[in-house]
């Protein structure tokens, strides 16, 4: 996560910051005339194609995670726990 701040800091200073937000998510690509340094561009707009899908399917994890916990009334053991016949 360091490595991705620091090209995109390196890239917002150099190419912009609109065009920095850009090119990570996919708006405008690298080698567009609007980005007036590419080779710099090319690096951010990979990252941003590896970076935004591990995130994103992180926070959903978490909240889908918190969704089934706070759904949960009993302990999962005794749900897969396997039912005792009693005998009345």
């Amino acid at each position: 996560m360091a490595a991705f701040a620091l090209v995109y800091l390196v890239n917002g200073l150099v190419i912009g910051w609109k065009t920095t937000y850009d090119v990570t998510i996919g708006i405008t690509s690298p080698g567009d005339d609007a980005v007036s340094a590419p080779a710099l561009a090319w690096p951010i707009s990979i990252a941003g194609w590896l970076a935004a899908p591990a995130v994103f399917g992180a926070v959903a994890g978490v909240i889908i995670s918190v969704a089934i916990t706070n759904r949960r009334q009993r302990p999962i053991g005794e749900v897969l726990a396997k039912p005792v016949d009693s005998v009345d």
